[in-house]
């Protein structure tokens, strides 16, 4: 495994550890356009999940990013279209 293979993998298994923000994976020249949405759409899994707890008062106070990753996955799309 190439050492941008498993940047990619470690990306998309903790996307917050990599980038600040959602955007930013849009925005990242060394990835193809198939691993960004990888990337994007763990992230908004994860912001599900987070969005979730929150809901049900089970958060240590993180902000889930929903409404951020998907306006970066629709940013992502428009350009690939």
């Amino acid at each position: 495994m190439s050492s941008n293979q498993e940047q990619v993998e470690s990306a998309i298994s903790d996307p917050t550890r990599h980038y600040t923000c959602p955007m930013d994976v849009v925005h990242d020249d060394s990835l193809d356009i198939e691993e960004k949405r990888k990337i994007l759409e763990s992230w908004k899994k994860d912001a599900e999940l987070l969005s979730t707890a929150q809901a049900e008062n089970m958060t240590g106070g993180e902000r889930p990013q929903l409404q951020d990753v998907s306006l970066a996955l629709q940013e992502l799309e428009a350009g690939a279209g």
